[in-house]
């Protein structure tokens, strides 16, 4: 069953979860979930089956609090290219400019962007406690910290912060 359906498990597991290792670790949760409840497989759906397992597998990664507390919105927005891997987003920004002048670029950006941003980046609130804070839904909360970090990105490339090897392909830092 694994060599029948590795490549559709590991599929479903990559389009829900981009980071390529966990869509591997959660590939093999999906098969040894599987091999614990085969005998709930109906007969002839073995691919439909798998694929609804993988889904699951996925969706609960990223409801589990340690990805929304490891990530935010807009982080490979503010990812450099070219920087150590496993590095966070925020820490190769703040070594290519130094916290004092981002956490100036955070204070000056326009509302309604700075007061999340300030919550999320700067004192390290969660999601949901900035959007708690600012009276806002959370979704609106994310979406305001991805637009923010998109923002400073561009600040930053305008102000040609960043060395140039570092600069991301795609425009964005």
């Amino acid at each position: 069953m694994v060599q029948k359906y590795q490549a559709l498990v590991y599929t479903v597991c990559h389009q829900l979860v981009p980071d390529v290792q966990e869509a591997q670790d959660l590939t093999q949760e999906t098969f040894l979930a599987a091999w614990r409840a085969i005998d709930r497989c109906p007969p002839g759906f073995e691919k439909q089956w798998l694929a609804r397992i993988a889904a699951n597998k996925a969706k609960d990664y990223l409801r589990s609090a340690w990805v929304r507390k490891m990530s935010t919105p807009g982080d490979e927005v503010l990812a450099l290219e070219g920087a150590p891997p496993g590095m966070q987003p925020e820490q190769q920004v703040l070594d290519a400019l130094g916290e004092e002048e981002l956490t100036g670029m955070i204070l000056n950006l326009r509302e309604p962007y700075c007061t999340p941003c300030r919550l999320v980046l700067l004192e390290q609130h969660t999601m949901a406690e900035a959007a708690r804070l600012c009276g806002r839904p959370p979704k609106t909360v994310e979406a305001q910290v991805y637009r923010a970090k998109k923002m400073l990105a561009q600040q930053i490339l305008q102000n040609d912060r960043i060395p140039c090897e570092r600069r991301s392909v795609h425009g964005t830092v």
